[in-house]
């Protein structure tokens, strides 16, 4: 049960984050969303890496810890792109079937649920993909529905790769896990910052929130880390992708975002698989 309220804090965090960060880079590059997020959590983490004194972990969990780092960069990217370029509610629940590489890599290696469990984690993933359904013969809210998806599965590739890799780095230490995924990605991003010759520049009243997507992505990493070394990495990543939920909710609330019919019954979906997977 502990894994399974981490997961869906972790899902918490990364959803009023992704909503912020979508909302930031209407009006903001995303590139400048990222890098100066990112730093901020590196910052964070390197103090607390200071502060707690442990030394690192084998160069297995390092590495895993760098790829996690590139694919949540990747995912976190595309997603931040689509949610600004897209409509929040067909971008955000399309990225959500991240899970799909874990729950896969985890079967292969013999981390099979419980019949209950995988009934919640099919609900879930069902929920989520016809929460992506939007009608409207291409068109939502003014918006592309093609750049929407293509963003979407983008972010879910990534995110997907995150959810495994971190999974395997947290075994070795979570807290240099986050740390070497965090330096990693703000590595990639100033690497692309400078070979696109990118001016960062954030109005001065947006950087609090923008620090703020740095926060609360390092706090549902952590969340979601422990959770899935505590419990199946499958369930873990699925309750955590719960996060769509979040955005859609805040898109709803905050844009006015109209939820049409099917939404409504993925949601619900996704909240029975969630509850069942409780249940089990």
């Amino acid at each position: 049960m502990t894994a399974i309220v981490l997961a869906l804090g972790a899902s918490l965090g990364w959803g009023i984050s992704d909503f912020l960060g979508g909302l930031k880079s209407r009006a903001v590059s995303v590139l400048s969303v990222l890098l100066i997020s990112q730093v901020t959590a590196l910052i964070l983490l390197a103090i607390m890496a200071v502060v707690r004194g442990a030394g690192p972990p084998d160069a297995s969990s390092l590495g895993f810890a760098a790829l996690a780092g590139l694919g949540e960069t990747v995912g976190i990217a595309a997603l931040y792109r689509g949610l600004a370029v897209g409509t929040m509610s067909i971008v955000a629940p399309i990225a959500a079937t991240a899970p799909i590489v874990p729950l896969l890599a985890g079967l292969a290696t013999g981390q099979v649920p419980s019949p209950l469990q995988f009934t919640g984690l099919a609900l879930a993933l069902i929920g989520l993909v016809f929460t992506a359904y939007r009608s409207g013969g291409g068109k939502s809210g003014g918006s592309p529905v093609t750049p929407s998806v293509v963003y979407g599965l983008l972010a879910a590739l990534g995110l997907g790769t995150f959810f495994f890799t971190m999974h395997n780095a947290g075994t070795g230490d979570v807290g240099w896990a986050l740390l070497t995924a965090r330096l990693t990605a703000v590595i990639a991003i100033a690497s692309v910052v400078v070979v696109k010759r990118h001016r960062v520049t954030v109005p001065r009243n947006s950087l609090p929130t923008i620090a703020l997507i740095g926060v609360l992505i390092i706090a549902a990493d952590f969340l979601y880390t422990t959770a899935s070394t505590l419990g199946l990495v499958s369930i873990a990543a699925v309750l955590g992708s719960l996060h769509s939920i979040v955005t859609i909710v805040l898109a709803r609330i905050v844009l006015n975002e109209r939820l049409e019919r099917a939404q409504q019954v993925g949601i619900a979906a996704s909240v029975i698989g969630v509850l069942a997977i409780s249940a089990a």
